[in-house]
């Protein structure tokens, strides 16, 4: 149990660690200047992404004042909005990575004393642990396959675009992958490549920001449903059918397997809280608008490349929601477990505490958007719901000369 989860762990730092981050880093006690030094990669990074931030935004202020059309100024906000993410999601990492050291040694802690003595109770967790991963793996993988294929549309979109276009008027008109504005001509000589490369590799990290974090959360939310899937099953065999007795210490040591689990689910909130809110936020802007261009735009590049930004931005969200509402449910049917227990048959002592337990697990243990909403699939469903009222909006407000 302990191996796997360390594998998805090495997985999580692989990502973290392309951007100068680590889920190792025990940044407490450092001062800024102190953490820029320690982290100079995720620093430049950082610089280099918010340099192409601040082109996008001023190329955004040049299209409106110009008057250009709706469609080219809606292409830019799905690639702005996916930065600002980068930016919360990354820095929470970083100013919680204290947080993250703690919920890495807890989880650690339950999963070293988690084996059960008995071997039909040994066979039922290495399924449920093999199952939860392997779903986990795919997940991931999948998501990565996504990530690749995106990335690629949008970086090799200008090649499909000057090639035919030489073809057919046998003049050479460069294209960025993405619209900025910058204070020269970009399109100049060997100035060109140079911006080239620098947008797709700003657009990888910026990628790699969502993801890396993302992949940490889902992570953390796998083993935590795993944590709370063994107590459960625990639990209801906590009382012995053949002598009716409970064993005192066992029980203690359950309830303070699940005072663990309620601790590990609050420092989970506490470092994705914030970016959550932020990304419930957004998505909806983000679905939206994406679907708006996968409806309206011409080049069948740009239609794939925003096709995989939606089905991106989807699963993104889903996920998160998915993951919410399984760490609610797992954590509530604690109280379940116990009341399926032979609780019945024990004295009146152990009943109390049976019952101290009980009463705490009926009130589920929720990762919030900053506390302003839970995420569930219920507010999977709303942001939909909001992504469908927009997209409706852009419809009826666009007119295609």
């Amino acid at each position: 149990m302990l191996e796997q989860f360390k594998k998805c762990l090495i997985r999580v730092n692989f990502y973290l660690r392309f951007l100068g981050l680590s889920l190792d880093s025990k940044d407490k006690n450092k001062s800024m200047l102190q953490l820029i030094r320690s982290h100079r990669l995720y620093v430049l990074h950082f610089f280099s992404l918010n340099i192409e931030v601040v082109a996008q935004i001023l190329w955004v202020m040049e299209a409106i004042i110009a008057g250009k059309s709706f469609v080219e100024i809606t292409r830019l906000i799905p690639c702005l909005i996916l930065c600002f993410i980068s930016n919360c999601k990354t820095i929470s990492i970083l100013y919680y990575a204290h947080y993250n050291n703690e919920f890495i040694e807890t989880m650690r802690g339950l999963l070293l004393n988690n084996m059960d003595t008995e071997e039909e109770g040994n066979r039922y967790k290495k399924k449920l642990i093999d199952t939860h991963v392997l779903m986990l793996t795919s997940i991931t993988k999948k998501i990565i396959y996504l990530i690749i294929v995106g990335l690629g549309m949008f970086a090799f979109a200008p090649f499909f675009i000057i090639v035919p276009n030489y073809w057919k008027t046998n003049e050479l008109v460069l294209e960025m992958p993405f619209i900025a504005y910058y204070p020269f001509n970009e399109m100049e000589g060997w100035v060109y490549p140079v911006v080239y490369f620098h947008q797709v590799f700003t657009a990888i990290c910026a990628i790699l920001m969502v993801y890396g974090p993302d992949c940490f959360f889902f992570t953390c939310c796998t083993f935590l449903h795993i944590q709370f899937s063994l107590l459960i099953y625990d639990m209801e065999r906590m009382v012995n059918e053949d002598s009716n007795s409970c064993d005192r210490l066992k029980f203690k040591m359950l309830a303070v397997r699940h005072i663990e689990l309620m601790r590990c689910v609050n420092l989970l909130e506490e470092i994705f809280s914030k970016p959550i809110l932020f990304n419930a936020l957004t998505s909806s802007v983000i679905i939206c608008v994406t679907g708006f261009n996968v409806l309206v735009v011409d080049n069948i590049v740009m239609v794939a490349s925003f096709t995989a930004f939606l089905v991106f931005g989807l699963m993104q969200i889903f996920l998160y929601c998915y993951y919410g509402d399984t760490i609610m449910r797992s954590s509530m049917q604690i109280s379940s477990a116990i009341y399926n227990s032979h609780w019945y048959n024990v004295g009146v002592a152990e009943r109390k505490s049976f019952l101290i337990v009980l009463i705490r697990a009926q009130k589920p243990c929720e990762l919030t958007a900053n506390g302003f909403f839970k995420i569930n699939l219920h507010a999977f469903t709303s942001i939909l719901s909001t992504s469908w009222s927009y997209f409706a909006l852009l419809k009826t407000m666009y007119h295609p000369e």
